[in-house]
């Protein structure tokens, strides 16, 4: 069964989707295909000068005016937001031997195959990351009023198989979030995310990720021991398959890496890891080209809600 991957950007997160190639390639040894949606011309000429052969670009002015005139109503996470199921559905469309693709953000880094969620529950439709959100006990109704807004499930990875259900479940999930991508609690809505909470409800045979040491993050982190033994990386004793890195941003000519969603203390030493090979990333983007700036913007760098 061909597998495959994709994501949409902006160019300033094309650093943070070359760091999350990287570690495909080397956990994969090369044996992948990813599909790039970028949104701005400067992201998908640097793809094109770098040439890398699993990475394929796309421009978004392929997609049409009706779709290009959300760019001009909604701001550009939101736009980014809306396109991930139409997204998902023109890769199938496109590409008759794919049979399953997942959706991956910018900011994920794998230490380990991702094909093997997908081997231990291939007849799943659908495959959700649940976010699993850990705090102390004090914090409990903190922790239950963030789910109510965000949702139970974590749309940074989610993966569709083209069978009946996987295909229904994806247009129904492209239609609505064409239809309304913001941040709206009063109205249930947060970005592409909490439409997620419904899948379960409205299709069969859509399964939460039940493979360990998926989609650990800000959210969870505290929950484990990680150690490093011959180049794996472990939280307690269970292989970490991936880490997602939400709410990192690049900034400055430094390279330093900034914590957007919330001031986080005594982090795993993954981000030391992280932080190297994004450094590396950085500066082989300066010699492909010299003037391509993809750091942060200042509104990279403000809070969604």
């Amino acid at each position: 069964m061909e597998s495959v991957y994709c994501t949409i950007m902006t160019k300033s997160r094309l650093y943070q989707f070359l760091t999350l190639a990287s570690s495909l390639n080397k956990v994969k040894a090369g044996d992948f295909r990813f599909y790039v949606l970028c949104v701005d011309q400067e992201a998908f000429e640097v793809l094109n000068k770098l040439n890398w052969k699993n990475v394929h670009a796309t421009l978004d002015e392929e997609l049409g005016e009706e779709i290009l005139a959300l760019k001009k109503e909604r701001r550009i996470h939101e736009y980014c937001w809306s396109l991930k199921g139409l997204w998902l559905e023109m890769i199938f469309q496109k590409y008759p031997e794919v049979m399953r693709v997942t959706f991956m953000d910018s900011d994920l880094y794998f230490w380990d195959d991702p094909e093997k969620i997908f081997k231990a529950q291939g007849e799943c439709s659908v495959l959700l990351s649940r976010e699993e959100k850990y705090s102390p006990k004090w914090r409990a109704s903190f922790v239950k009023r963030l789910t109510r807004l965000t949702g139970e499930y974590n749309s940074g990875f989610i993966s569709f198989k083209r069978d009946e259900m996987g295909i229904s479940c994806l247009s129904w999930w492209k239609e609505k979030t064409l239809e309304a991508c913001r941040i709206d609690p009063q109205k249930g809505i947060f970005g592409d995310q909490r439409y997620l909470n419904e899948m379960p409800k409205l299709f069969s045979n859509i399964c939460d990720i039940t493979t360990a040491g998926v989609n650990v993050g800000i959210w969870n982190y505290r929950k484990y021991a990680f150690s490093e033994k011959e180049d794996r990386v472990f939280i307690d004793k269970t292989p970490l398959i991936f880490y997602h890195f939400s709410g990192v941003r690049v900034i400055n000519n430094e390279n330093k890496v900034e914590l957007v969603h919330e001031t986080v203390e005594n982090t795993p030493f993954v981000f030391t890891r992280y932080q190297d090979v994004l450094t590396g990333i950085v500066m082989l983007v300066k010699q492909i080209e010299p003037q391509f700036d993809g750091f942060a913007t200042k509104e990279d760098l403000q809070k969604y809600w």
